[in-house]
């Protein structure tokens, strides 16, 4: 990537979408990260797996596909937090919403949450 970040863009990072998914290895996600907290640009959400999980536990999405879950996030969310967003989920599917054994007691999203076993 490297070489190619190098020839293509002269060393310097690119700072849109179709510049960066040109790139070897970089993709939607990745780019998503880059655009977002390199360069303060609210493109798109970042879907990773605890994205994916957390959206789809509270009813956020039905969708299994990263791009679809993206842009169901996006039709919900304001542009200004999706940046933000993937970061709290994250957060969220860490500390509290945790795979194996959520812990829904302490949740606060408990009554909002229709998977909620609280």
């Amino acid at each position: 990537m490297a070489q190619a970040l190098v020839e293509r863009f002269g060393g310097a990072v690119p700072d849109a979408m179709e510049q960066l998914t040109t790139l070897p290895g970089v993709g939607r996600k990745t780019a998503n990260v880059v655009l977002g907290n390199a360069f303060g640009k609210d493109e798109g959400i970042v879907v990773d797996t605890h994205v994916a999980r957390i959206a789809k536990l509270l009813g956020l999405t039905r969708q299994t596909d990263p791009v679809k879950i993206e842009l169901d996030l996006m039709k919900i969310v304001p542009k200004r937090r999706w940046t933000l967003l993937p970061h709290l989920l994250i957060h969220h599917g860490r500390a509290v919403c945790v795979a194996r054994k959520p812990r829904c007691e302490i949740c606060p999203l408990t009554q909002l949450c229709p998977s909620s076993r609280v």
